[in-house]
């Protein structure tokens, strides 16, 4: 059986259907790799790495027919014969909350390159997805679960910009903002606060004048942008703070810095507001807020390290409904005082690999592993950072900041052992590492808590695999093998809901949380679709 639906008659572990901890996992998936800024190795290979997960015979999965299946298809018929195994799109998983156990519920023929995947905030039976591809502008694809557990289509709008990796919205959920990587944009759509509906045209489109210019008259290919990450902006994603709901910031890769912008959501602009520069070289990707103290986590791509910030957000941007003037203000982020002042910067790498540059098959120089998610645990004392490249997770523990060394920044990441708890004085002042995880495949580009926190799920884009991981929410540990593993192609998102959460919401399509058991239990195969596979990943 291919990664389509998964029939759960067919899978040695099905889950069962009532635990409260069980949840619908949407992830996205890459269907045309000659689209992305980047190159995920899933062309450059002709077969399939099947690794063993524990109990089971050589060259078998003792837990996922799914893998087992492939395997065989590989050891009798070699790598031909793995054509159409894997179906790319958008994939509809269930995790069993007792055991961790997946089964897939369909893949559907949407794309290309959805790569980020959220719930409607105004409408709840709605999902909306983003596409990568830097050739055109991205798209905002509105999905509705059906009650088969397959997507449905609702709508389709032109992003506003190339390569969009990222979707939020404002405060009155009446604006929503796209980011988009490549032509560093942030453009912003009215959403209809009945119907969920996205508008069928940006109401404005922000740009970095130095990547408009760039663009224009050099017109960049993906090779240069793979050898000169930082030569022009690239806006990674725009994130609000939680403390108030009206500050949104945006994280650019290219330039070292973070914007802040408030919505005027009469007009359907960003107003900006200020701006942190950061050390050069870091290439920041994604920020996440701690939920309740006043602190920030921004993961750098290009160094792999964890940047820890104090938030000080100006009054006067918050202290109404009214937007007020374009500001400004300006500062570093190692200045005390900074809207983020940094207190803390820590390698996501075990010590041995720190540092370690490459040459890739194009030649590019790089480092040997860049970092990918970073991950708040529901309870807020814990946070997770992905390495692709060492392909690990690491898991940090959030501590207070009274701790720092007083220079301001540590750059020590000492590990004890692989999966070992380190020595309790390595207290970074805002995180302190707790142990590193090898994320059970290859590029571990995003992962998604699971059942309360219970669960890891991580979505290894070049091998192709999914993986879920215990986590232990006393001790901050990641379990050092994946409790269950399962085949799904390129997968680059993983959106997570409660399972009785998702059924209860998609209710208006017909689901209920009695029928959804039975919708699992008869699960079949989605149709195939004339779109090449992603399945790769080690050389040949």
């Amino acid at each position: 059986m291919g990664s389509g639906a998964q029939s759960s008659a067919s899978n040695p572990h099905p889950p069962s259907s009532g635990h409260p901890d069980d949840t619908l996992l949407v992830v996205g998936g890459y269907t045309d790799i000659d689209l992305l800024a980047h190159t995920p190795c899933v062309k450059s290979h002709n077969f399939v790495c099947v690794e063993r997960s524990g109990g089971g015979k050589d060259g078998e999965i003792e837990n996922d027919e799914n893998l087992n299946a492939l395997n065989a298809a590989f050891m009798t018929g070699g790598a031909s014969s793995l054509k159409n195994k894997l179906k790319t799109g958008v994939h509809v998983l269930k995790m069993c909350g007792l055991t961790g156990a997946l089964v897939h519920l369909s893949t559907n023929a949407i794309g290309p390159n959805v790569a980020f995947i959220c719930a409607s905030p105004v409408h709840k039976s709605l999902l909306y997805a983003s596409t990568e591809r830097i050739d055109d502008e991205g798209e905002i694809i509105t999905m509705r679960l059906t009650p088969n557990f397959t997507l449905d289509v609702v709508h389709r709008t032109k992003a506003g910009g190339r390569s969009t990796c990222y979707l939020n919205f404002n405060k009155t959920n009446t604006h929503m903002m796209a980011s988009h990587y490549w032509d560093a944009k942030i453009s912003c759509f009215r959403v209809d606060a009945g119907t969920g509906r996205v508008g069928d045209a940006p109401r404005s489109v922000l740009s970095q004048p130095a990547a408009e210019a760039y663009l224009e008259h050099s017109k960049p290919t993906r090779e240069e942008h793979w050898q000169y990450r930082q030569k022009w902006p690239h806006s990674h994603c725009v994130v609000t703070e939680p403390y108030h709901g009206f500050v949104h910031f945006v994280v650019d890769l290219g330039l070292d810095c973070v914007f802040a912008y408030r919505v005027d959501s009469k007009n359907g602009v960003l107003v900006k507001k200020g701006q942190v520069k950061l050390p050069k070289g870091k290439g920041p990707r994604h920020l996440v807020f701690h939920p309740t103290r006043r602190a920030a986590y921004l993961v750098n791509e290009l160094d792999s390290t964890v940047s820890c910030f104090k938030v000080n957000i100006p009054e006067g941007w918050v202290r109404s409904l009214d937007v007020g003037g374009e500001e400004h203000l300006e500062c570093h982020c190692e200045t005390p005082g900074s809207i983020l002042e940094l207190s803390a910067n820590l390698s996501s790498l075990p010590i041995s690999e720190q540092g370690k540059t490459t040459i890739s098959p194009e030649g590019v120089w790089k480092a040997k592993s860049h970092s990918s998610e970073i991950r708040v645990h529901p309870s807020g004392q814990f946070l997770v950072v992905g390495n692709r490249g060492d392909d690990s997770i690491a898991a940090f523990r959030v501590t207070d900041f009274a701790g720092h060394n007083g220079s301001g920044v540590n750059n020590s990441s000492e590990q004890a052992g692989e999966t070992s708890l380190l020595a309790s004085g390595n207290n970074s002042g805002g995180i302190q590492l707790v142990n590193i995880t090898k994320s059970g495949g290859e590029c571990p580009r995003n992962f998604n808590w699971a059942g309360g926190g219970r669960y890891l799920v991580v979505g290894n884009q070049n091998s192709s695999t999914v993986c879920v991981f215990g986590f232990d929410a006393q001790t901050g540990l990641v379990t050092t093998e994946p409790l269950f593993k399962s085949n799904v192609a390129s997968p680059n998102y993983v959106f997570a809901q409660p399972f009785r959460d998702a059924v209860t919401c998609h209710g208006e399509s017909g689901i209920t949380v009695e029928s959804s058991a039975m919708a699992v239990e008869h699960a079949v195969e989605t149709p195939p679709r004339d779109v090449e596979t992603a399945v790769a990943v080690i050389p040949a």
